[in-house]
């Protein structure tokens, strides 16, 4: 074989090779361009109009040499998406979160016939989603819509998309309906979020029971009416339901505290009535928010079993009884609300000492005795909001060695002794309340000169009888 037939075949095999990564080439160059060429684009330089350098492009992901993935987010993106996207044949994932997006739903997406992952959230698209959205690609595993201005209806053509493994569209302004059966139909769901959203009110679809893949479902604030349905105990694999601020009525099922993989239960703001289920099992909790419903009765001791608990809410309720207890012995226990019940009796002796407790409200009760000296045991507490209630005996003492407390609120109750001094030379400290107890003793004379060592703006102490 001659060199002449040899270099024609060089020439050959290098324009073949470099023809489809020189259309993609010119393709991002393109899409750089009508985009305005921001910033973030900078680093988009040509090299060689045949290699696919460009795949180490800053938000390029290529596979064998094919762009596959673009990664805009905080881009600073304004301008419409372009047509010349649709170009990319094997894209599979385009993240244009964080941007300044506006107008509508971009439809030019429609000829990217191989995207699984679109994320178009937190930008300003508006208007309502076209009811023919089901032409974005079928394979579609990940949607997310949330946190934009869009309206109306979320388009039935929704459920077309057998594959989805999460839909995300909470943080909008849709004002319409959401069709439940079609979305109950979209059985491979792992997230769905409908949330912050004033649609049409209505009660939870029971077809989403048949979404027993679910394993994050965030439902809040979206108007929803009735009962938290028997259907959702099927949801075998939740780790985080939030129905909170909801117009609901009816009490909390008994599956919901016996769920065994639930991490994260929100049912706050709700208007739930009834007394909470003595059978509690859920012992993967981690956060626990049944505040500002109508929940009576008393906390059940099982509650104490949750030994993963972090977060404790049952503020602004109707509850009465003791504070268990168990809740004392809880290892992950660090805040703790139950403000504006009806509890009564003693604090639990050991509170604070078996776990790193650093938010504890319990105000506007009927809680009596004397405030345990653990509350600090592990040094973490910052703030401690006691008032009106029947707290007597001393303040404890080694509260003045927990330097991590900023805000003491301890007025109307019962307090004698002295207040710890060492609590006002505490660096963090902002606020001080603690009037219409029976203290003794005087304020230091030097109180100034902690103020001044905390080279803090004010100090706010509130001591009056």
């Amino acid at each position: 074989m001659t060199n002449s037939t040899n270099n024609f075949l060089l020439l050959l095999l290098l324009f073949f090779s470099g023809s489809s990564n020189g259309g993609e080439l010119e393709t991002l160059l393109t899409i750089k361009r009508d985009w305005g060429s921001p910033d973030a684009f900078s680093s988009w330089e040509v090299r060689s109009s045949i290699s696919s350098g460009y795949c180490d492009w800053v938000g390029v992901a290529c596979t064998n040499g094919q762009v596959t993935s673009l990664s805009f987010q905080s881009f600073q993106i304004a301008n419409p998406i372009p047509a010349s996207i649709s170009s990319l044949k094997n894209l599979q994932y385009l993240d244009l979160s964080y941007n300044n997006l506006t107008g509508d739903f971009p439809t030019v997406l429609y000829g990217c016939s191989a995207l699984e992952f679109l994320d178009l959230s937190n930008n300003e698209l508006s208007g309502r989603l076209p009811g023919d959205i089901d032409k974005l690609s079928l394979g579609m595993l990940h949607l997310n819509l949330s946190s934009n201005a869009f309206v109306g209806d979320v388009p039935l053509a929704i459920g077309k998309f057998s594959k989805l493994k999460s839909l995300v569209l909470d943080s909008n302004s849709f004002n319409g309906n959401y069709p439940g059966a079609a979305i109950g139909g979209l059985v491979e769901l792992e997230t769905l979020t409908l949330a912050n959203n004033p649609f049409e009110p209505g009660p939870v679809p029971k077809e989403f029971g048949n979404l027993t893949k679910l394993k994050l479902l965030w439902l809040s604030w979206m108007n929803m009416t009735g009962t938290i349905p028997d259907d959702m105990s099927s949801l075998t694999e939740l780790t985080l339901l939030d129905l909170s601020q909801n117009k609901m009525q009816g009490q909390i099922p008994e599956w919901v505290l016996k769920h065994h993989k639930l991490e994260n239960l929100y049912l706050y703001a709700s208007n739930l009535s009834g007394e909470i289920s003595p059978n509690i099992t859920a012992l993967n909790l981690l956060e626990l928010d049944l505040s500002m419903n109508k929940l009576s009765g008393s906390i059940p001791e099982d509650i104490a079993n949750l030994k993963k608990l972090r977060l404790l809410y049952l503020y602004n309720n109707n509850i009465t009884g003791p504070i268990p207890a168990g809740v004392g012995m809880m290892p992950n226990l660090t805040d703790i609300r139950l403000f504006n019940n009806k509890l009564s009796g003693p604090l639990p002796t050991e509170l604070g000492k078996h776990s790193e407790l650093g938010n504890f409200e319990v105000s506007n009760n009927n809680l009596s005795g004397e405030l345990p000296d653990t509350l600090c045991f592990n040094k973490k507490l910052y703030d401690i909001v006691v008032f009106n209630n029947s707290f007597s005996g001393v303040f404890p003492a080694n509260l003045g060695d927990c330097e991590t407390v900023n805000n003491i609120m301890a007025y109307n109750n019962h307090f004698v002794g002295d207040f710890p001094e060492k609590i006002w030379s505490f660096e963090l400290l902002t606020n001080v309340m603690i009037y219409n107890n029976n203290f003794t003793g005087t304020l230091p004379k030097n109180k100034k000169k902690y103020a001044q060592k905390r080279q803090q703006a004010a100090l706010y102490v509130s001591l009056a009888n």
